[in-house]
């Protein structure tokens, strides 16, 4: 058993290199999912990067098999922009960082661009929050939470609950199908008692979580307490919703960032739970 524990220590003592494989895996999935968009761009590009890949492999110094899922994620955000999820966007930049890290060599570097990166992400999404009078009023937490879009593990394992939210979800589409012109509109039912004034909670408490976890990033980037509360947001957003791909890429800059080999081997579990969810098509890629 010792022996054990010491080679999980070991692996999760290289945690760039455990970070960096965890990147691929996810990087290589996702790309598999979106490969059917733009083929007529993609295909070529795959045949040429694999052929490449396979001749000259040891006598070129560059990193083909990030270049070229970079460049499909590129093609996605050229024909796409619009519709590119936030984690499109994170994943290009990780890659990114990636490929300039088998440049230099150096670990510092590569934390010191995850930091940035992880801090600019968590801060623009409380920007958005605080610019947005529907979330800061609790109105998007109480319309979806009662549509059954949010929490929906939770909900199923109450019958009444779901019952509910099949009622106001069918009410929603109804009105959805109706001309806006004329003025209908549809009461919906509380999943729970005073759902309205818990929504205004939970949005201002989701906002200090992440404003909170973005301060401590940028300040304290390498402590456990950090992480502590970064892991806690980061199973916190997927107990609401499995957003397993921006969660996935969340964990793994906490494992290049962390120091703690416990909070490693917690954030690789969730890189773990997310792939696992993904690839079986109950979360989000």
């Amino acid at each position: 058993m010792k022996k054990y524990w010491s080679y999980i220590g070991d692996k999760l003592s290289n945690h760039i290199t455990l970070a960096i494989q965890l990147l691929l895996l996810v990087l290589g999935i996702y790309v598999f999912i979106m490969a059917q968009r733009h083929v007529l761009w993609k295909v070529p590009l795959l045949f040429v990067g694999l052929l490449s890949w396979f001749l000259f492999r040891d006598k070129i110094k560059f990193p083909i098999v990030w270049i070229v899922p970079l460049m499909f994620l590129l093609i996605d955000l050229i024909f796409s922009y619009i519709w590119m999820a936030n984690h499109h966007f994170m994943l290009v930049f990780m890659v990114l960082a990636v490929i300039f890290y088998t440049y230099h060599k150096s670990p510092d570097i590569l934390q010191k661009n995850i930091q940035i990166l992880l801090v600019v992400v968590i801060l623009a999404s409380v920007v958005q929050k605080l610019m947005s009078s529907q979330f800061m009023s609790g109105e998007f937490y109480y319309y979806m939470i009662n549509r059954g879009t949010l929490f929906t593990f939770f909900i199923n394992l109450f019958p009444e609950s779901l019952e509910v939210t099949k009622s106001n979800y069918e009410l929603l589409k109804t009105l959805h199908n109706t001309d806006s012109n004329m003025g209908k509109s549809v009461v919906v039912k509380d999943v729970i008692p005073n759902l309205g004034k818990i929504s205004i909670v939970y949005a201002w408490l989701t906002v200090i979580m992440e404003f909170s976890v973005a301060i401590l990033l940028l300040l304290k980037p390498k402590s456990a307490f950090t992480h502590i509360l970064f892991s806690i947001m980061i199973l916190g957003i997927l107990c609401a919703r499995f957003e397993t791909a921006f969660m996935a890429l969340l964990a793994i800059c906490g494992i290049i960032l962390c120091k703690n080999q416990k909070l490693r081997l917690l954030f690789t579990m969730i890189v773990i739970g997310c792939v696992t969810l993904i690839v079986t098509k109950i979360g989000y890629h």
